[in-house]
């Protein structure tokens, strides 16, 4: 036998995949699983950066408020304003503007016109005359109350607030203030550490005259930066996360070069009600990735030690088992290739291992019992062989001689003294001569059974159906007259000592030939009935058949079934066939039913 891994190297083998396997199989979830959870932390920390603007914009929208709220009840600017003078009006209210722009960030101030015309302009006195179509003002000249909203203007995005302004009753016109909202972004930069830019979309920024840049090969123009240098530059992925973003809030990671960064999109709407931008900001997390690494390293080297350790443990508790194992399969191998069943096996453990060496003890015992009973019984069969071969010669040659002086004074009785007997004699004479040639027959079967047990076989591959034709011939030629109906197949191939199956299917046959003597339309029949396992042989005949009763006595020695004077016979035919069936380790049995025919079957495997 070829022997392959052992099943210590299979075991080791197995251990090791083990803990690749383990290790690989928990490296990939943990880092997964933490990945996951920092992602998670991180859409929330954006979520509320997201609100974290809308906050500050509330704050600011409310602080213009209040504070345009102040700057219309000032009486100073009403009689110029009412009157138009532009002169008066600006030398007003440029000292408060001043003031504004330098302690809350107020970049603009306007006087407007009931009509929606630019009266003055604080921040540009220059510039006025122009009709103003903001969504705050509408939404001022239509309800006559404060109104603010982030607009476009011509070189920012901003913040405006506007309020009518009165007079008692008569309203004068409007009065609008605005900032800028880079500062916001600044302050978000300071509280939360992520870089932050609002991004504007081509189709909004054409909407406006403006002087806004679109960047190159690019659908937005980005403003108000925190980290100019350090927000991605927009690619076709990016285009599109942000495409995504004036629809929707989302978070992803993205990679420039070797820095990994968290970014987040979110829709910001403008005093119109519609969406304006993107609110964009990204946030480098390269060594958060470090870190969930190096814990994951840290964390798989723990397990794997501790994984190790187990192992082996394990290993140090079975080595003496292992050991012992391979003691006992080298004492098995010893013991089938030298068959020295004295030997026995010290156990040094107690385990299976141990349980199964002391079972193995026993076993060697019992074989030894065994061993010595096949020995004892081996020389009662070579003492049976010797008488039988005894037997046989005293068949052959001292039981032949005394037959043939009767057989043959019975004879020279006959040819001396025939004429002298009377018909009492001859009868007599003939009984003598009719004993002598049926113990011959019997003499002569009884070797040829002894002779089945005693020879060797002699395997070969044959056509049983050519020799059953071959044997019906035969039988044929013996009773020439005799009309029957003989259905044989054109082969049926089988393996077996040729000589040996030839006399039991010859037996067979004869009976059947001999049993269908007295039938009006005899027929003798030899086929194959496939089984599970092997397929059985069987001949078949329409004969006198016999009781399914007295079935057990077909296959013993000189048993008759039917009368011998009518069916002549040794009675040891079907205990010749029995005996060369089972030689080829094949068994034979028979059906039959008086009147109605016999059919016997057999196997060879």
């Amino acid at each position: 036998m070829k022997v392959g891994m052992t099943i210590k190297n299979r075991l080791l083998l197995t251990l090791g995949g083990v803990v690749v396997l383990s290790s690989i199989c928990m490296g990939v979830y943990s880092y997964q699983n933490q990945a996951g959870q920092l992602l998670h932390r991180f859409e929330e920390l954006a979520e509320q950066e997201n609100r974290l603007f809308e906050t500050i914009l509330h704050v600011d929208a409310e602080g213009l408020r209040r504070t345009i709220s102040g700057l219309s009840r000032l009486e100073k600017f009403h009689a110029p304003f009412a009157a138009g003078d532009r002169a008066a009006l600006l030398s007003a209210a440029r000292p408060i503007f001043n003031e504004l722009k330098s302690r809350h960030a107020i970049t603009h101030m306007y006087f407007i016109t009931p009509e929606g015309t630019v009266l003055l302009r604080v921040h540009k006195p220059e510039e006025y005359g122009d009709r103003l179509s903001r969504a705050t003002y509408l939404k001022a000249a239509a309800s006559r109350e404060t109104a603010s909203g982030l607009e476009m203007g011509k070189n920012f995005f901003s913040l405006r607030c506007v309020t009518p302004v009165y007079a008692g009753d008569k309203l004068l016109g409007y009065l609008e203030i605005a900032e800028e909202i880079d500062h916001i972004f600044q302050r978000m930069k300071e509280i939360t550490g992520q870089d932050i830019a609002l991004f504007l979309p081509r189709e909004y920024i054409d909407r406006f005259d403006t002087n806004v840049a679109i960047r190159d090969r690019s659908d937005f123009a980005v403003l108000y930066p925190s980290t100019p240098h350090l927000i991605m530059p927009p690619d076709p992925i990016a285009d599109n996360f942000l495409h995504q973003g004036l629809k929707a809030f989302l978070v992803k990671t993205a990679d420039q070069g070797q820095t990994r960064y968290i970014v987040s999109a979110g829709p910001i709407l403008d005093a119109f009600g519609e969406t304006a931008g993107v609110l964009f900001s990204q946030k480098n997390i390269t060594e958060h990735y470090a870190a969930i690494w190096r814990g994951m390293v840290v964390s798989l080297a723990v397990f794997a030690a501790i994984l190790a350790s187990g192992i082996l443990i394990l290993y140090l508790s079975i080595r003496k088992s292992m050991n012992f194992f391979l003691e006992v399969r080298n004492h098995i191998q010893t013991v089938t290739r030298t068959w020295d069943i004295d030997r026995r096996l010290s156990v040094v453990t107690n385990d299976e291992i141990g349980e199964l060496a002391e079972d193995l003890n026993c076993m060697q015992t019992e074989i030894g019992k065994l061993k010595k009973s096949l020995v004892h019984q081996a020389e009662e069969l070579a003492a049976a062989n010797q008488e039988l071969e005894s037997f046989s010669y005293t068949l052959s040659h001292d039981l032949r001689v005394p037959l043939t002086r009767a057989y043959g004074a019975a004879q020279l009785l006959e040819e001396s003294y025939g004429e002298r007997l009377d018909e009492t004699g001859r009868m007599l004479l003939d009984n003598v001569s009719k004993g002598c040639e049926g113990m011959e027959d019997l003499i002569e079967a009884i070797l040829v059974l002894t002779n089945i047990v005693r020879r060797d076989l002699h395997g070969e591959t044959f056509d049983l159906a050519a020799m059953a034709r071959d044997i019906m011939d035969e039988l044929a030629v013996v009773e020439p007259d005799r009309k029957l109906s003989i259905v044989i197949p054109e082969a049926l191939i089988c393996e077996g000592d040729r000589q040996l199956l030839r006399v039991a299917l010859r037996n067979l046959l004869e009976n059947s030939w001999k049993y269908t003597r007295d039938v009006a339309e005899p027929r003798i029949e030899l086929g194959r009935l496939q089984q599970e396992r092997n397929p059985a042989f069987y001949v078949r005949d329409n004969g006198i058949g016999f009781n399914m009763q007295d079935a057990a006595n077909l296959f013993i020695p000189f048993k008759r079934l039917h009368d011998t004077k009518k069916y002549p016979g040794a009675g040891i035919g079907l205990a010749t066939v029995q005996r060369i069936i089972q030689r080829h380790g094949g068994t034979i049995w028979g059906v039959g039913k008086e009147g109605e025919g016999a059919t016997f079957f057999f196997t060879l495997p």
